[in-house]
């Protein structure tokens, strides 16, 4: 199983050596915190050594969504328009919103009929814009899924989803994705965070502090034998992480 660089050094150094392909990461931070920069960090860093980002948008609409990430000088039209990332918009689709992008992938769907149309939109995505690259997926967020689903029912889901990728991983040799999951855990109950932490290998958490620009991150989980759990000083500054 291939070891995987996130181009964070201290971060590759905290989690014990980098990311084991077919991986979860998890990112829990709260309401103030800007730990979710993080993962677009992570997404920005393997697209930028050729892998294929895939960004779940469940709660924003794409212009606002864009916005956000500028703040960690991620670019998402730049990006898309060069062929490099794609968008499954969950939020467009519940909501109606259509687009003309070809990189932004929606379908009527609701609660009954998610997964099988996540499934047929990411599929054709894979044939369409992915094709031998490996697919980074950032869900944005975990805690907008539970909002749209219902915690209960996305945990079913996500043990479903879990066993179709399962079931990929045997029959297909095609390279296994990565995959970092976003969630707010003033949105969402203690009981849902602890299911997405079954289903993730690597988890690390966030506290924004009241005063000063830093905030605490705990590196709590990873699989990986060098791995000892530890707490570091995260910032965002002027779009990069910085972490000691």
């Amino acid at each position: 199983m291939e070891l995987l660089k996130t181009g964070i050094e201290k971060l590759d150094e905290a989690i014990g050596g980098g990311l084991l392909e077919d991986s979860v990461m998890l990112i829990i931070y709260d309401t103030y915190s800007m730990g979710w920069a993080l993962g677009v960090k992570i997404l920005q860093n393997r697209i930028d050594r050729g892998d294929f980002g895939v960004i779940i948008n469940s709660v924003l609409p794409l212009s606002s969504l864009s916005m956000e990430f500028k703040i960690a000088n991620f670019d998402i039209y730049e990006t898309s328009r060069t062929g490099n990332l794609g968008i499954i918009d969950i939020f467009a689709s519940f909501n109606k919103i259509q687009y003309t992008e070809p990189f932004v992938y929606y379908t009527d769907m609701d609660t009954s009929t998610f997964l099988p149309k996540f499934i047929a939109l990411y599929r054709r995505m894979l044939s369409e814009m992915i094709k031998d690259r490996r697919p980074v997926g950032l869900a944005v967020t975990m805690d907008g899924l539970a909002f749209l689903l219902g915690e209960e029912q996305y945990i079913r889901i996500l043990q479903k989803n879990a066993a179709i990728k399962e079931t990929a991983r045997i029959k297909e040799s095609r390279k296994r994705p990565l995959n970092v999951f976003l969630v707010n855990r003033d949105r969402v109950s203690r009981r849902f965070i602890s299911w997405l932490a079954l289903y993730s290998q690597y988890i690390i958490e966030f506290y924004s502090l009241e005063e000063g620009n830093e905030e605490k991150m705990v590196v709590r989980k990873s699989p990986l034998p060098e791995f000892e759990p530890r707490t570091y000083k995260f910032r965002l500054k002027k779009g990069e992480v910085m972490i000691r």
